[in-house]
Order: C-alpha cells, then structure tokens, then sequence
C-alpha cells in the first residue's frame, strides 16, 4: 500500500503541470454538475413525471449554446481570438525552454499581457464594464497601455534584441484599432474595416513578430537542461508537462 502511494506522489509530482490543467477543468465542471443536481431536486417533477426546467439546467444550456445561428456570423472576430493565441502559447512556451532569465521573464510578461488583451477581447471585458458600470473605454484603454508601456521600459534592452520593428508594426496597428472606436467616421464599413481589420492585421504581424523572436532565442541562447539528443529531448519536454 505504502509503494502504491509513493509512486502516485512521485507520478503527481512528475506530471504535476498536466494535474493541474485536468483539474482546472473537471473542477468548474463537478461544481456545475452538483449544482445543476441540487437545482433539480429542489425543483422537484410534475405531475406527468416530467423534469421540470430547472435554473441550473437552463443554465447549462446556456454555457453550451451555439453562439450564432449562421454558420459564417462574427467569423473573422473568432479568427481573430483564434490568432490571438499562436503569440501567446509561443511565449510561455519558449519561455519554459530557454535558460537565459531575462529573455524568459519578457516573454513570461509579453504572454501574461497578451493573456489579458485576449481575455479583454473574448469576453468583452470593456464593453461590459462600460454598458452595466459606465467605466469608460478609455480608461481600460488606459490602463492596457500602462502595462505595455510598464513593459517596454523594463525590457527595452532585451526587445533591442528581437525584431522589434515587426513589435513597433503591430504594435501601431493595435492602437490604431482601439483608437478607431472614439474616431468620428461617418458609416457603417469604414469603421468596421478600420477597427477590426487592422485589429486582425496587428494580430498577423504580432504573431510573425513572437514567432521570430522565439526562433532566434531558441537558436542563439541555451535551453534549460539541454538533453544529449533529440529523442532525450522529446521525452524530457513531453515530461516536464
């Protein structure tokens, strides 16, 4: 029995990255569960047997809709959070490989902000705080650029060192994008065009940008506890996680 355990305690501490990703998600999932199950014995059954809709089973259907009727509707928006995510898993993924501590701990902020920017962006963080609070826009805004700019200034050196000039390119655009929406343009297109489409074109020359950053480092700097060759190197990756 206590060999059983042992060796569960060296697998949870050896896979302890992948534990914790299951768990984030079957966790949500057992609560939303057991609440749905409390919300229907509370709502009891009718006369003909029949389950009654129950909040948390409206609830779940809610969670689990479809969110547009027409196959083709806010696609370029869902490609757009889609790109959204190739920048940041490449810097924490990069970020996870390199040894080199300062490079590691600017990507670990560009991913964390980018992160947030998306989480902004999916869940329409600003336009709920504006529409249910009256926060204004460009206090978030604000706020968002602070911690670019916060930074840019702490690692103005190490950003020297990538393909910054793509990082000024998308960088602009993004601005650009988030600038469109107090812009006094006239029409329907325009703003559209000049909103979103720079947003997905800031998105296109951000990710290009993370992506040679991330070559170049994995090139010129050591990984962390370099394996001899590059089946050890497979095994060793796939185990970290």
């Amino acid at each position: 029995m206590l060999k059983i355990w042992y060796r569960l305690c060296r697998a949870m501490q050896t896979h302890r990255t992948a534990l914790l990703l299951n768990l984030a998600v079957i966790v949500p999932f057992a609560l939303l569960t057991a609440y749905i199950k409390v919300s229907t014995i509370l709502n009891g059954y009718s006369a003909g047997r029949t389950l009654r809709r129950s909040t948390g089973i409206d609830l779940l259907i809610t969670l689990f809709s479809e969110p547009y009727s027409i196959p083709y509707e806010g696609i370029l928006t869902e490609i757009s959070e889609i790109v959204w995510c190739f920048p940041i898993a490449l810097c924490f993924f990069t970020a996870h490989l390199l040894r080199h501590r300062q490079l590691r701990r600017y990507l670990s902020c560009f991913g964390i902000f980018l992160s947030l920017l998306l989480a902004d962006d999916a869940f329409r963080i600003t336009l709920i705080l504006y529409s249910l609070l009256d926060v204004p826009k460009i206090l978030m805004y604000g706020l968002y650029s602070s911690v670019g700019v916060a930074i840019a200034i702490c690692f103005w050196r190490t950003i020297l060192t990538t393909p910054y000039r793509l990082l000024l390119i998308s960088g602009a655009l993004l601005v650009f994008s988030a600038a469109a929406d107090f812009l006094p343009i006239r029409g329907i297109g325009t703003p559209i065009m000049l909103e979103d489409g720079t947003k997905l074109l800031g998105l296109v020359n951000l990710s290009i940008y993370v992506w040679q950053s991330a070559k170049l480092a994995l090139t010129k700097f050591p990984m962390a506890n370099p394996p001899s060759n590059t089946s050890d190197r497979t095994g060793q990756l796939f185990q970290n996680f």
